[in-house]
């Protein structure tokens, strides 16, 4: 493989277009992109794909943008996200919604991540009636549309009736949550991530938190599993989040 500098060509820029539309795509139908792009543009892929993202970042660095790989909390599937790099204030979501639709996401947001023991959601009635308590105050029926849009663009999700953060906005907004909420914030010990549904130490004095998907990599081949702090027996059941879907639930919905 040549080790001469990547040319930024059309297959990148129709790869950009893509993704400032499409937003968030699994790593999967992104390659699928890449393939097309360069079939289109008549640009054969000629380096690796991570390659091509590079190539792409060093330009969208330039706009305050990013390409980011990003496992979802619920499956493991890898997305690759456009995340807006500016972390001063939650920049992309105040280029979509109005001033007092912003107040009333920082409200949900502080209510998702504050919930009790870990749950890292908010139950749909309690979001709902978060309007009210503004000023000024929301109709139901517009907190309703928002949570709807909310839900469409991808920044939140709803599992059995509880909203929770979604991969898009966990990619995103993570250093806003992390300057915002300090130790609320929990990273898996794993990937080092911020964590928000997964499973914990049975000892209650551990503070270790994992992925879902990152317990099956350390722990599915092991006949003894055991916390990698501690060394107490990791139980595979010992779960927090309320948008941790049912190992026997299907049909509940993932990201949106």
């Amino acid at each position: 493989m040549s080790t001469s500098p990547i040319q930024f060509n059309d297959s990148h820029r129709l790869f950009m277009q893509s993704m400032l539309s499409k937003k968030m795509v699994t790593e999967e139908e992104a390659m699928s992109i890449y393939a097309k792009v360069c079939d289109v543009t008549s640009q054969p892929a000629v380096v690796e794909f991570p390659e091509f993202i590079a190539a792409l970042n060093k330009e969208l660095d330039t706009l305050d943008y990013s390409l980011r790989l990003s496992r979802s909390e619920q499956d493991g599937v890898m997305y690759l996200i456009m995340v807006n790099t500016n972390h001063d204030s939650v920049t992309e979501l105040a280029t979509q919604y109005t001033a007092i639709e912003m107040v009333f996401i920082r409200e949900l947001f502080d209510l998702i991540i504050n919930a009790d023991n870990e749950n890292y959601g908010a139950a749909a009635t309690t979001a709902l009636h978060l309007g009210g308590k503004m000023t000024p105050k929301l109709a139901s029926r517009d907190v309703q549309t928002l949570l709807d849009k909310l839900s469409d663009d991808g920044w939140i999700g709803i599992q059995k009736g509880n909203y929770y953060l979604t991969t898009r906005s966990i990619a995103e907004l993570q250093d806003y949550f992390k300057q915002q909420y300090g130790e609320r914030i929990l990273e898996c010990v794993f990937c080092l991530d911020m964590v928000t549904m997964g499973e914990h130490c049975a000892n209650a004095q551990c503070g270790v938190r994992l992925h879902k998907h990152c317990a099956d990599s350390q722990f599915n081949n092991s006949a003894d599993p055991r916390c990698p702090s501690c060394n107490n027996r990791w139980s595979r059941s010992e779960t927090f989040g309320l948008g941790l879907p049912d190992n026997d639930n299907d049909d509940d919905e993932e990201d949106s």
